[in-house]
């Protein structure tokens, strides 16, 4: 038995170590991949138009206290904003929307969300979001690009 043990500590030992270094190449594989995701949306932004994702980031300072960004964040008054672009309005899960939202149909593409950030109300009338809206075009391109990075 005495000569069991250390050799079965050892495989033990070998068996941890590279499953802790396929997590981590797993970590690595999910960073790339990320960064390739952020790199692609950043290129198609210079391509569609010329938001400044950095002016983009002190706009969202008043969008902040009612929307979260990041993936696994909780919602607030408002619902959690990560991958949000592309999809159906009202589909982020777990959150109350208003049922004209709902009811709208509306898919989240840069036109809409323009729209909608200019005047939630004349996009969707009753909807529940508090905010009369950013009347600035360039001010809501900024902010569109730096929503666009920050949610993917």
């Amino acid at each position: 038995m005495k000569n069991i043990t250390p050799k079965l500590f050892l495989v033990l030992f070998i068996l941890t170590l590279t499953a802790c270094g396929k997590d981590e190449q797993k970590n690595e594989t999910i960073d790339v991949q990320s960064n390739v995701d952020q790199t692609q949306i950043l290129s198609n932004l210079k391509d569609d138009f010329a938001g400044d994702p950095e002016r983009g980031k002190r706009l969202y300072l008043q969008c902040r206290a009612c929307h979260s960004l990041k993936k696994g964040e909780p919602h607030k008054i408002g619902p959690n904003l990560y991958n949000f672009y592309g999809k159906q309005a009202g589909s982020q899960e777990r959150f109350n929307y208003s049922s004209e939202l709902l009811d709208s149909k509306i898919l989240w593409d840069y036109d809409n969300l323009d729209r909608w950030l200019e005047n939630p109300q004349a996009l969707i009338p009753e909807n529940k979001m508090v905010y009369v809206g950013m009347r600035n075009p360039k001010d809501r391109e900024d902010l569109i690009a730096y929503l666009l990075i920050e949610t993917q």
